[in-house]
């Protein structure tokens, strides 16, 4: 079977360009990852998929097999191939996913209000909103979530690098999927933090450097989204959505329908960081807010 190659993320030429082989380390309906000798990770989108991080997208539909687990697969800057399928890349368009160190305005109060409801208003159960019904295990992974969470914004607002890098560690990993909830949390703190006057801050360093310290204690898939937040690349959905909250602009409802879609909880919980990441930036140190936080860390 022949397919073609649309658009690709920027690591996506640099593993072209010489002749090597990956391994096909896990496939699901929407999916492909391949892991490089060198442990990175790409992957493969079917048609009509958002551009991302170290992501590929081909002309087959969503479903469609391409390879299987454990599959060794050729790439050159001419072709992936897989046992049955070739996808050429000959005419593939490049793209970068970064927003690089561009800074972006801040929300209002009133608009950055309007955005929370709206979260809070589709946010289903199992992460940082309240736990399933009648399960005991996700009840006391969604207190940790929500203790690390307070512990996070509580050392923030203390300027406490250590409590921060304490606050990080606890949060990565901790959830259950491909990007546990701790990690989607994260990777919404640093789209925001990262384009905001805090991008140099000593508090922001520090969640970086937690965060690199403690990658190898979560999955393979969310490995790749933090380094990837790390260093300023993001998909699109959440690109526009920054974009969209920041600029002000009459609706960002469309936007955020894309982002919430993604996974079980994984968009609203990147919502959640962005949400928090905004009201530590607008000074979220007033005596009611502090308040706030300490009840949240049990203080």
């Amino acid at each position: 079977m022949h397919l073609i190659a649309i658009t690709a993320d920027s690591t996506w030429r640099t593993a072209l360009q010489t002749p090597k082989t990956a391994k096909v380390e896990s496939v699901f309906r929407r999916a492909l990852n391949l892991r490089l000798n060198s442990g990175e990770l790409l992957t493969v989108f079917p048609a009509g998929s958002p551009n991302a991080p170290a992501g590929l997208i081909g002309s087959h539909v969503i479903g469609q097999t391409l390879g299987h687990v454990g599959e060794t697969v050729k790439l050159s800057p001419t072709a992936i191939t897989f046992n049955t399928v070739t996808i050429a890349t000959n005419k593939c368009r490049f793209v970068t996913n970064s927003l690089g160190e561009r800074q972006m305005p801040m929300p209002s109060h009133d608009y950055l209000g309007q955005f929370t409801q709206h979260v809070k208003a589709q946010a289903i159960q199992g992460s940082f909103y309240g736990s399933m019904p009648n399960d005991v295990f996700n009840s006391a992974q969604v207190a940790r979530l929500e203790r690390g969470r307070g512990q996070l914004k509580l050392a923030w607002t203390q300027s406490s690098v250590e409590g921060i890098a304490d606050a990080t560690k606890q949060l990565i990993g901790l959830g259950i999927g491909l990007t546990p909830s701790g990690d989607d949390y994260l990777v919404g703190l640093l789209l925001v933090l990262n384009h905001s006057v805090a991008a140099d801050s000593a508090n922001l360093a520090a969640i970086k450097q937690a965060i690199l310290d403690n990658l190898g204690t979560t999955t393979s898939v969310s490995q790749a989204y933090l380094r990837a937040g790390l260093e300023r690349r993001y998909g699109e959905p959440l690109r526009d959505l920054l974009i969209a909250v920041t600029s002000q602009a009459d609706t960002f409802e469309n936007a955020l329908q894309t982002v919430l879609s993604h996974g079980a909880t994984s968009g609203q919980d990147t919502c959640t960081g962005m949400i928090d990441a905004w009201k530590l930036l607008q000074g979220f140190t007033t005596e009611s807010c502090y308040r706030e936080i300490l009840q949240e860390v049990g203080i």
